[in-house]
């Protein structure tokens, strides 16, 4: 089997975004075309950084870092591959305000030769948010927002949740799997969605957009006291750094707020093996035209009568 790395593959049963898996091509087919791009901004009180967009077909990846000299901080990054693969992020303490948005366009187009039935497969990946305030004052949240939409307008799936340094929570949309809010932490599971995308007669397309954006915002004072609380907090199960220290570097300790959804390795050319997000497709099972079943019925009666006779 040859893995050819190219945008634009066709295969029949199952259509792998971005994987061009088979050594050939049969001449009716359907073809994808898989376009990638992400962006984000790092703003640390006075200071901004700003990513993208940048954009490919097989794989991209970005990040932005800001500072300044009250103490503030802020990271946000996003990439993904043909495979599937995804993630996005954003995080800061003090003064901040952060995003990272991960965008991917598939390009359907049916020439298989008749109606066909397609299916949309993706995994959302396990990811957790935070926002504390950390003993200081002033506020922060953590969210994140996540679409998919077929032809640039119907809603096919939507997710969003925010936490608040106040541990208030808002969420719309579809719940992921084994969310949980834990005081000022919220943290998910990953979530198997499958999605009917319609039939397409021979010779018609679609377009699915696929939208992720990661925020972390926050505006909390600084405190030299010793006492600090920290942001470190849990998700998934598995302990992991969900923010920052809530140290400042120059002004003590200080609110902070992460937000982060998606695979957390960067795989670039090699992929996986199983890819998270695939669309497969069927033959439609076209209704006769009104009358087709009775001519097929006379058909058949015309063979037994010729088959009658033949026997005398």
């Amino acid at each position: 089997m040859t893995r050819k790395s190219t945008p634009i593959i066709k295969i029949l049963a199952i259509h792998v975004l971005g994987l061009g898996a088979l050594t050939t091509f049969p001449a009716h087919a359907t073809l994808i075309t898989n376009n990638l791009t992400v962006n984000g901004q790092a703003s640390a009180t006075t200071v901004t950084n700003i990513f993208g967009p940048a954009s490919d077909s097989a794989y991209v990846t970005d990040s932005s870092y800001a500072d300044d000299t009250d103490g503030s901080s802020s990271y946000a990054n996003a990439w993904g591959n043909q495979y599937g693969t995804y993630r996005a992020s954003a995080s800061g303490e003090g003064v901040f305000n952060s995003f990272g948005q991960f965008h991917r366009t598939v390009n359907l187009s049916n020439n298989n030769g008749y109606d066909t039935d397609y299916s949309l497969n993706f995994f959302i990946y396990n990811g957790g948010m935070s926002a504390e305030s950390n003993g200081v004052s002033g506020t922060g949240w953590g969210s994140y927002d996540l679409s998919i939409k077929m032809n640039g307008t119907d809603t096919l799936f939507s997710s969003m949740a925010k936490i608040h340094s106040d541990g208030t929570l808002q969420i719309s949309g579809t719940q992921l799997d084994g969310a949980t809010q834990n005081g000022n932490y919220y943290y998910w599971n990953g979530t198997d969605v499958t999605l009917s995308l319609g039939t397409l007669a021979d010779g018609e397309s679609l377009s699915i957009d696929f939208d992720l954006v990661t925020t972390a915002f926050g505006n909390f004072a600084f405190s030299n006291s010793s006492n600090c609380e920290n942001g470190y907090g849990t998700y998934g199960g598995t302990a992991q750094t969900l923010v920052a220290s809530g140290y400042g570097g120059y002004g003590g300790c200080t609110g902070s707020a992460y937000a982060g959804l998606g695979d957390p390795g960067d795989f670039a050319e090699n992929g996986k093996q199983n890819p998270p997000v695939s669309i497969t497709s069927m033959r439609s099972n076209s209704v006769p035209l009104p009358g087709t079943l009775a001519l097929l019925g006379l058909g058949f009666a015309a063979l037994g009568f010729s088959r009658k006779t033949f026997k005398r």
